[in-house]
């Protein structure tokens, strides 16, 4: 799946549980995707994050290149 380019600028909602699942979604490993996301999300590492900067975060914890 490919991601929505247009929401790259847009805010990360943690609280969204759709917005977990697209992103972990747009990955082969998404249960380790999802993990991630909700440990940075129970953090508050993500917190007012954009998704360009959540597959940033992806990248950096995990090595994923980010989805096009």
């Amino acid at each position: 799946m490919a991601r929505d380019k247009e929401k790259d600028d847009l805010l990360f909602n943690c609280s969204q549980k759709h917005e977990v699942d697209y992103v972990a979604g747009l990955y082969n490993d998404s249960d380790g995707v999802r993990k991630l996301l909700k440990e940075k999300c129970a953090s508050n590492i993500i917190y007012h994050s954009t998704h360009k900067k959540v597959y940033e975060l992806i990248n950096k914890e995990l090595g994923y290149v980010i989805p096009e």
